[in-house]
């Protein structure tokens, strides 16, 4: 008997800190809110094939750091949005987006 009380207030105690554990900002007086992701994703800031406009986006230094391959044959990778690209350097045209290779410190 006593060892089921003390199962049950154990349980009582230790329960709501678990529960609110589950927050990320816990404030007294309020409760934890999901904010649903949007079912339709949103559009990419560029499209394949399209030509950027010069000086408007940055190159990305540094692949190896990123975990993407090494920039060879006359192509940079540019960062747009939070998105990656491989990009033309003569033409700035758009070759493909690489954000998928990126490593996890992107």
């Amino acid at each position: 008997m006593l060892n089921k009380l003390l199962l049950v207030t154990a349980l009582l105690v230790f329960l709501p800190a678990a529960v609110t554990a589950q927050c990320r900002i816990a404030v007294a007086g309020t409760a934890c809110v999901a904010v649903p992701k949007p079912l339709v994703p949103e559009p990419d800031p560029v499209a394949i094939g399209q030509t950027l406009e010069r000086g408007k986006y940055s190159m990305l230094m540094n692949a190896r750091y990123y975990g993407l391959p090494t920039v060879s044959e006359g192509w940079v990778y540019m960062r747009i949005e939070e998105e990656i690209y491989r990009v033309d350097w003569r033409s700035h045209e758009v070759l493909e987006k690489v954000t998928h290779l990126a490593s996890r410190n992107w």
